[in-house]
């Protein structure tokens, strides 16, 4: 586990909140260091691996992806790792999670544009050996960062 100082947590805060329109410069101004310390402390957290990407949050259907859902799934508790990576490849899968259970151990996130690529996104996860067992449309998400990584370092 990586021990985050408060710096660090208003750091990843900031980031949480809007990793795309915060400058390092604002961000630092935030947290009360400069912005040489923040994007050396960023480089940190990448090469740590607590910050292990930058992924923007898609509206799917204003993006032409009309069929968003959530699917849970059961896989093999001894294939579980390798079928949740699998499932990535199949078309139409942007998210999977995996849970540390013997049924309903994949969450898996699908955005496609036709019913019919719904149709070849949940065939292409049951050929993988994957069984569906809760299949839900997806009406809208919220996001927000983690409370305690910073946001009293930010007063918000």
């Amino acid at each position: 586990m990586v021990r985050l100082d408060p710096t660090d947590q208003g750091i990843l805060y900031l980031l949480q909140r809007d990793a795309r329109n915060n400058t390092t410069t604002g961000i630092g101004e935030r947290v009360g260091v400069s912005s040489t310390t923040v994007g050396n402390r960023i480089a940190k957290l990448e090469d740590r691996g607590v910050i292990t990407g930058y992924v923007p949050i898609l509206d799917y259907g204003k993006a032409g992806l009309e069929h968003h859902l959530l699917l849970t799934a059961t896989a093999p508790v001894d294939d579980r790792s390798r079928l949740a990576e699998e499932a990535l490849g199949v078309h139409g899968v942007v998210t999977v999670r995996e849970h540390l259970a013997h049924h309903r151990n994949l969450e898996l996130e699908i955005a496609t544009s036709t019913r019919d690529e719904v149709e070849e996104t949940l065939s292409g996860l049951a050929d993988l050996g994957l069984d569906i067992v809760r299949n839900d449309l997806l009406k809208r998400e919220l996001h927000q960062p983690a409370d305690n990584f910073g946001k009293e370092v930010v007063d918000e």
